[in-house]
């Protein structure tokens, strides 16, 4: 009687119509899901957020217990590195320049693990043992000053009288309330210090870039802190560079163990150690926390080198100015600056008499208007 209509499914003969079940709405989007994988280019590859391998299966960076704040002896085991490069991190070659390395970066798709710093257990001892410190001398200091004052203001060795000997007091009062505050202040920030030190960054792409940083607890045992801030509110400072060329990601430092991350409308910054692991290169945390160009960052000038090429100009620059001056080149060198400043001073007082001349000049017929 029936026979299969056009709309894809057939009625069979006898019994009853079989119609196939709305599909759910997960399966949908699972299989929209794969369809947009496969709509993806062969040469496109999911970033990776996953950390480093670490050498040593018991150091665990992420544990936020007691044994990870607790350094272990001798103390050369916690400086040695313990992060192993991943392989499947892109790195400048011939064949990849530093311009395609960050502009791999810009045009990810997925967050992109930038950064995993080592052990901090050191730093935590420097926290507590600089804490500590502190916080004695700031008792000893609250402890002995106040009982002189009293007593001092009670004994009254000066015979001063009781207004004077009060002004006295409260002088002497202000200037270790002072000094305590002076403690308490850097006791509070050694206290803190923990806090702000970073254990991951990661890359989170799209119109409006953002950072994403993970900290420490003040506490152990509390999950570890997540803060997710534009990426145009962040900067290393104008004078300071990650890269120095030294060390496998060219971060490494003699003088400098860490460089911070400022914050925009903030006061206190974000602390990263240069023995973490690292994406790329120290280059690529100049451009996009540096506020570099990629041209000026793909030199690789430090710097150190900045300041040696700045400082080879101006020996030049004496150079050529004692060749055309002669002996008493400085003398006769602020005398041609005072020429030029005094000849920029007249030009300038001169446009400003003109414009109030023109200013107050007048029409011919508006005297007349006025009578």
């Amino acid at each position: 009687m029936f026979s299969s209509f056009r709309t894809g499914f057939s009625l069979p003969l006898r019994g009853t119509i079989r119609v196939p079940q709305p599909r759910s709405f997960c399966s949908l989007k699972q299989d929209l899901a794969s369809r947009q994988k496969n709509l993806l280019p062969k040469t496109f590859k999911r970033n990776n957020t996953q950390l480093p391998k670490n050498v040593n299966d018991k150091n665990n960076l992420t544990s936020n217990d007691w044994k990870s704040r607790v350094p272990q002896f001798p103390f050369g085991k916690e400086v040695a590195p313990t992060l192993i490069p991943k392989a499947n991190t892109p790195r400048v070659t011939k064949d990849f320049t530093f311009r395609q390395l960050v502009m791999s970066l810009k045009n990810a798709r997925e967050p992109e693990l930038l950064y995993t710093a080592e052990s901090h257990r050191l730093y935590f001892l420097t926290s507590v043992a600089l804490t500590f410190v502190v916080s004695y001398n700031l008792f000893d200091l609250v402890d002995r000053s106040v009982k002189s004052l009293i007593e001092e203001y009670k004994e009254n060795p000066e015979d001063l009288s009781q207004r004077d000997n009060q002004i006295k007091a409260v002088k002497r009062g202000s200037l270790i309330a002072l000094m305590a505050s002076i403690y308490a202040t850097a006791a509070f920030v050694f206290a803190t210090f923990p806090t702000r030190l970073v254990r991951r960054i990661e890359y989170l792409p799209g119109n409006k870039e953002y950072l994403r940083l993970v900290t420490h607890p003040w506490f152990p045992g509390k999950p570890s802190p997540v803060l997710t801030i534009p990426l145009e509110n962040l900067s290393i400072g104008k004078r300071s560079k990650v890269w120095t060329g030294s060390g496998f990601y060219g971060t490494a430092h003699r003088s400098s163990f860490f460089f911070f991350i400022f914050e925009k409308d903030k006061w206190f910054p974000w602390i990263v150690d240069r023995s973490g692991w690292f994406w790329g290169d120290g280059r690529v945390y100049d451009v996009i926390l540096g506020k570099e160009s990629i041209e000026l960052a793909e030199k690789g000038l430090s710097y150190d080198d900045i300041l040696r090429i700045q400082q080879n100009e101006a020996s030049k620059r004496k150079t050529e100015l004692r060749r055309e001056l002669g002996p008493a080149w400085r003398a006769k060198a602020m005398g041609q600056l005072m020429k030029e400043d005094a000849v920029k001073l007249q030009g300038a007082a001169k446009r400003a008499l003109n414009s109030s001349v023109s200013n107050h000049k007048q029409l011919p017929g508006e005297d007349q208007e006025k009578k």
